[in-house]
C-alpha cells in the first residue's frame, strides 16, 4: 500500500524522482477523487511507472544502476502480474468513488477511454469488469465489492442490509487500497448520509427501531468523516439490519473505532 515512500528507499532517491512519485500520487488521487475519467486515463500509466520504479528502488544500487529519471514501461511490461495489481487496485478505487456518487458516466467512460488507449485488456479492466458486470457467484472480495458499486451504478435502491455489506466491504478493500486516504473519507459520507436517509425513510425495514435506532443516531453524531466512524456506524447498525457477524468481525470493528488517542 503506498501511502509514503519508505524512510529506507527515500534515501536513495534523488529529489527530481521523488518530486515526480509524488506528483504522479497526486495527480491520480484527484482523478480519483473527482471521479475525473479524462484526469484518471491519463494518469495510470504514470502512476504504474512510479509503482515500479519503486518497487526496483533497491536493487539498483546493488546492481551499480544509476537513479533517477522513472522509465516508460513498455506494452509488455503493461500484462505484468504487479503491474495489473497495481492497476486493478487504481481502478477498483476510480469505481469505488464513482458507485458512491452513482456516477455511471464516468465509469463507462473510463473504460472507453482507456480501451481506446491501451486495447480491451488494459492494465485495470479485471477491476472495472467487476463494477460493470453480473458476477456469479461472488468468490472474492473485489468480486463483493464491485457487484455492490453495480448495484448503485445502476441507480438501485439498497435496503439497510446492502448499505451494511457495501459499507463493511467497501471498508475492508479500502484499508488494502494504495487509496485508503482518499477513499475513507468518501465512504463516511456516503455511510452516513445512507443511514440518515434509512432512519427518516426506511424504519419499517429495521429490527427493533426503538431500541437499536438511539444506537445508530449516536454513532452519526460523530462529526468526523474517517475509518473510526466508518467502523463505529457499521457496529452500530448491525443489530438493526439483522445482521448475524461472527465475533472476530465484531472485535475487528470495535478495534477500528478507537482513535489514537
Amino acid at each position: 500500500m503506498f501511502e509514503a515512500v519508505p524512510a529506507s528507499l527515500e534515501m536513495h532517491l534523488d529529489e527530481g524522482a521523488m518530486s515526480n512519485v509524488v506528483q504522479r500520487k497526486d495527480k491520480i488521487n484527484r482523478a480519483i477523487i473527482e471521479h475525473d475519467p479524462g484526469a484518471f486515463a491519463s494518469s495510470l500509466v504514470p502512476w504504474l511507472e512510479a509503482t515500479a520504479y519503486l518497487r526496483v528502488m533497491p536493487s539498483l544500487g546493488r546492481l551499480a544502476m544509476p537513479r533517477g529519471d522513472i522509465p516508460s514501461l513498455a506494452e509488455a511490461d503493461l500484462r505484468e502480474e504487479a503491474i495489473v495489481y497495481e492497476a486493478d487496485d487504481a481502478a477498483m478505487a476510480f469505481c469505488i468513488v464513482a458507485g458512491l456518487k452513482r456516477d455511471r458516466r464516468s465509469v463507462v467512460e473510463v473504460h472507453g477511454r482507456l480501451t481506446a488507449q491501451l486495447g480491451p485488456n488494459y492494465p485495470g479492466s479485471s477491476a472495472i469488469g467487476h463494477c460493470m458486470q453480473v458476477i456469479d457467484p461472488i468468490v472474492t472480495l473485489d468480486d463483493a465489492v464491485g457487484q455492490h458499486m453495480k448495484a448503485l451504478l445502476d441507480q438501485k435502491a439498497l435496503d439497510p442490509k446492502d448499505i451494511w455489506n457495501a459499507g463493511l466491504r467497501v471498508l475492508q478493500r479500502a484499508r488494502s487500497s494504495n487509496f485508503v486516504q482518499e477513499l475513507m473519507p468518501i465512504l463516511a459520507e456516503w455511510l452516513r448520509e445512507s443511514w440518515r436517509v434509512t432512519i427518516r425513510q426506511q424504519r419499517f425495514n429495521l429490527t427493533r427501531p426503538r431500541t437499536n435506532v438511539p444506537e445508530i443516531e449516536e454513532a452519526l453524531e460523530d462529526p468526523l468523516n474517517d475509518q473510526a466512524f466508518v467502523a463505529s456506524l457499521l457496529l452500530a447498525s448491525t443489530d438493526a439490519t439483522g445482521m448475524e457477524i461472527e465475533a472476530e468481525y465484531r472485535t475487528q470493528l470495535a478495534t477500528l473505532a478507537r482513535r489514537a488517542r
